[in-house]
């Protein structure tokens, strides 16, 4: 396995970490939204 292939992998992680972070925080506030929406609602 050559060095540059290692860095490589090694540096897409904080980015994964980082893009499932951000999805989990924007799936909390669509959540949050619809929960508003839907007490405004009924």
């Amino acid at each position: 396995m050559n060095t540059d292939e290692y860095k490589s992998a090694r540096r897409t992680w904080p980015r994964e970490v980082l893009v499932g972070a951000a999805a989990g925080v924007v799936s909390n506030l669509v959540l949050a939204a619809l929960t508003a929406a839907a007490r405004l609602l009924f």
